[in-house]
């Protein structure tokens, strides 16, 4: 079929001439006939009743006519998508430059071809900051990849980045522990009373002991008040003439 495109670039001639002998006239009827069955084979029927009567030159002309527009658009809009498509972070890699891969060879099927080295330019600017590093390695190391090799090393540097990742949240989790253990710390030093609350506390039953004033209280033996055990001069008196037993060195209950 490819030795007949030739009646799809020219109008077939009406009839031999100089230039045209009949035997190429022939042919080219037959190139025809073929060329047509096969275009119109591929169409619906609603356009095999529209160019049942017309050669393959006229279709493929008329075609041209009706669905040029809508190429044009259909390219604009990949083109958008080419341009648009991000990778955000949290999401894989590998669909999305698979994407961009199939947006690619939607251009070449539209007649506007991307270049190999342009459509890398493209995949790794639509890459999000956690792949700076990679975009610098490879431009510094000026590497010449195919669209599928990067593919692989990008999801070699996907693994490398979600270890990373995985590392720094561990410390953030540990650094979170720490601050709420120096917490729990606190709170549990203002429910005890420092040594030094204690102390002061003891010292100051001491000294309302200390200031308490025999005036106030009656000693049980004389049934007097204004003096203390030591001093009570009745106890003393019975205790020298032996009315009762000395508790000197003793504690008296």
């Amino acid at each position: 079929m490819r030795k007949k495109e030739y009646v799809l670039e020219e109008e077939l001639p009406e009839e031999a001439g100089p230039e045209v002998t009949q035997a190429a006239l022939n042919r080219w009827i037959q190139a025809n006939k073929d060329v047509k069955c096969v275009m119109l084979a591929s169409m619906s029927p609603e356009l095999q009743k529209t160019f049942i009567n017309s050669d393959a030159y006229q279709i493929i002309s008329e075609l041209k006519n009706m669905f040029q527009d809508q190429a044009r658009i259909e390219r604009f809009e990949t083109q958008r998508l080419i341009l648009e498509t991000r990778l955000k972070k949290g999401e894989p890699v590998s669909p999305h430059v698979l994407k961009m891969i199939g947006l690619f060879e939607n251009m070449r099927a539209l007649d506007s071809d991307v270049s190999n080295e342009m459509a890398i330019d493209i995949i790794l600017h639509s890459l999000h900051n956690g792949y700076d590093q990679f975009k610098f390695n490879y431009n510094m190391n000026s590497m010449k990849k195919s669209l599928t090799e990067l593919h692989g090393m990008l999801k070699t540097a996907e693994k490398t980045l979600k270890q990373e990742n995985k590392h720094d949240m561990l410390m953030v989790r540990k650094g979170k522990n720490f601050k709420k253990s120096g917490k729990n710390k606190g709170k549990k030093g203002k429910g005890k009373a420092s040594p030094s609350s204690k102390s002061n506390g003891a010292g100051s039953g001491k000294q309302k002991r200390a200031t308490r004033s025999p005036a106030d209280s009656e000693y049980f033996y004389c049934k007097k008040k204004g003096h203390w055990k030591r001093d009570c001069l009745k106890k003393k008196e019975d205790e020298k003439n032996g009315n009762v037993a000395s508790t000197s060195g003793t504690k008296e209950k």
